[in-house]
């Protein structure tokens, strides 16, 4: 067994070797306050802080690796699987005319740069369409979808939000903070417009899963030879 003069002088070893307290710790198993004691006084130099610092470094950079690579290796398992998911419900739907109407819209008009499956339109039909899609084919339903509204200021006191709500069925509440866009113009060009509406149904699966079927889409037309 060693004694506590053995032990004192493989801590202060390994302390000028740039081991940390907790590394010191786990192989000279005193008690922390007598370790302290122990290297109180022996500052460390410039030399042993250095090579202190690049351990603690390479420690945080090992641990962020191995948590990337965890993490993506579970994001390229969920993807395959969704891919897989995607691929029996793009042939359950292939001879549904309406499938391809809404991959269209979206193609068109919705967003493909965020993690939200995101719609924008000024037609409250257009939008009504596309709502029914994502009521058939995701299964998510109205009240589960969320909206904002994008409109001039001078409009800000005819209740558009109220319009929209009404047409397409989606409640007030599910209603995101209106914004509204800069204009110079005091009085309306175009009587009946309400403004640019946004939806957006919750969750990255819904857009990964929709550009699996327009991807899915597009090699079915090249097949036929359609483009």
């Amino acid at each position: 067994m060693k004694t506590l003069v053995s032990e004192k002088d493989e801590a202060i070893r390994l302390r000028k070797k740039g081991l940390s307290y907790n590394e010191i710790l786990k192989k000279v198993p005193v008690a922390k306050s007598t370790l302290s004691e122990w290297l109180q006084h022996m500052p460390l130099t410039d030399t042993e802080k250095a090579i202190l610092k690049r351990r603690k470094e390479s420690n945080i950079s090992i641990g962020k690796i191995r948590a990337a690579a965890a993490l993506h290796s579970l994001r390229v398992a969920r993807d395959e699987i969704l891919r897989g998911t995607a691929r029996i419900e793009f042939e359950k739907f292939r001879t549904d005319p309406f499938f391809y109407v809404g991959l269209s819209l979206y193609w068109a008009e919705g967003a493909k740069r965020n993690d939200l499956f995101g719609f924008t339109n000024s037609d409250t039909e257009m939008m009504t369409v596309m709502l029914a899609w994502i009521d058939r084919f995701f299964q998510v339903k109205r009240e589960n979808i969320r909206a904002r509204l994008y409109i001039h200021k001078p409009y800000a006191h005819e209740n558009c939000e109220g319009h929209w709500s009404r047409e397409i069925s989606i409640p007030l509440s599910n209603f995101r903070k209106t914004i509204y866009k800069p204009t110079g113009l005091l009085v309306k060009k175009r009587p009946g417009y309400m403004g640019c509406l946004r939806i957006e149904v919750g969750g990255v699966t819904y857009l990964r899963k929709y550009l699996y079927w327009q991807k899915m889409m597009l090699e079915d037309y090249r097949k036929q030879g359609y483009c």
